[in-house]
C-alpha cells in the first residue's frame, strides 16, 4: 500500500512539474511570428551548456552600440547536427544574425540563420533551411 501511494505521489509530482520543463525548452519566450535580423561584431562566443550563445555588438545609426545575444541549442546538439565547435566563431567576426526575438523585448534571438561576410549562410538547426533574409 505504501509503495502504491508513493508511486502515485511521484506520478502526480512529475506531471505537475513537466509544463515548466517544456516551457524552458520550447519557443514560448520568443515571438515566432517575426524574424529579426541584426548585423554586428562578435564580442563573445560561448560553446557551453545549457545553450550555445553568440554575443554581438551592433552599431546603430546614431553611433551608439547595442548588445545582442543569439541563442542556440546545447553544444552537444549543435556539434552533432551542424558540426560546430568552440572555435567556429571568434571575437571580431562580422555576422548577420537572424532569429525570433524574445517577447520581453530584450535583445535576445533564438537563431534561425547566420550570414557570414563572404555570403555563406549557416543554419544552426541543420539542413539548408529556408532563406528568410
Amino acid at each position: 500500500m505504501r509503495i502504491a501511494l508513493a508511486m502515485l505521489v511521484l506520478a502526480v509530482s512529475m506531471v505537475a512539474i513537466s509544463p515548466g520543463a517544456y516551457a524552458h525548452h520550447g519557443n514560448v519566450a520568443y515571438d515566432m511570428s517575426k524574424l529579426v535580423t541584426v548585423k554586428g561584431t562578435v564580442t563573445e562566443y560561448y560553446f557551453t551548456n545549457p545553450h550555445v550563445q553568440i554575443l554581438i555588438a551592433v552599431k546603430k545609426e546614431d553611433g551608439s552600440v547595442e548588445k545582442w545575444r543569439g541563442e542556440l541549442n546545447s553544444p552537444n546538439i549543435v556539434a552533432r547536427v551542424v558540426g560546430w565547435n568552440s572555435r567556429t566563431f571568434k571575437p571580431g567576426d562580422e555576422l548577420v544574425l537572424a532569429g525570433n526575438r524574445a517577447k520581453d523585448g530584450t535583445n535576445v534571438l533564438r537563431l534561425e540563420k547566420i550570414l557570414q561576410p563572404d555570403g555563406t549562410e549557416l543554419y544552426p538547426k541543420g539542413g539548408n533551411g529556408v532563406s528568410r533574409f
